[in-house]
């Protein structure tokens, strides 16, 4: 399950452990998401890949990868997903733990 959350003019869309799904093209054609917190892990959610064909979907100004190489399983290199994510216009921060941004 997603969350779609608005707080102080912004729109946030939290993917969860999600995979990638046609409703992500209504969100991006229904609201104007200025980010996108997606899972990249791959094994049991999207990987960099179909993430970064969520990020075109949704038309995320910004993007946030989540859900990674916090155990063998779900080693991927977030940089394959900041290449490909930002060909459809979208700026990704990859954030090391602690790190933070503001929107």
């Amino acid at each position: 399950v997603g969350f779609l959350i608005r707080a102080d003019g912004k729109t946030i869309y939290f993917a969860g452990d999600t995979a990638l799904t046609l409703e992500m093209e209504l969100l991006g054609r229904r609201n104007s998401i200025d980010l996108a917190l997606l899972p990249i892990g791959d094994n049991f959610t999207m990987g960099t890949v179909d993430a970064a064909e969520a990020v075109k979907m949704l038309k995320a100004k910004r993007a946030v990868p989540m859900h990674y190489n916090t155990f063998e399983l779900i080693e991927v290199d977030p940089a394959t997903f900041k290449k490909e994510a930002e060909k459809h216009g979208s700026k990704v921060d990859v954030l090391k733990p602690g790190e933070s941004i503001e929107i």
